[in-house]
């Protein structure tokens, strides 16, 4: 079964502007272009978007 995208919500295109609106547990994670931030919590990025060649840009705590 495909990853469904819409799970993380609507995109940042500023690395800067999700890394100051995420949370302490949350993380920033990019699609497979580098253009799309999305803000998330360990388990959802486990959950799928891992597995579908998403990268952690800023990790929890940062």
């Amino acid at each position: 079964m495909a990853f469904d995208n819409s799970v993380l919500g609507l995109p940042y295109f500023s690395l800067e502007a999700a890394a100051v609106d995420k949370s302490p547990s949350e993380m920033v994670i990019t699609d497979q272009t580098g253009e799309n931030y999305y803000i998330v919590t360990k388990e959802v990025y486990e959950d799928g978007p891992q597995q579908n060649g998403y990268k952690v840009v800023v990790n929890e705590g940062e």
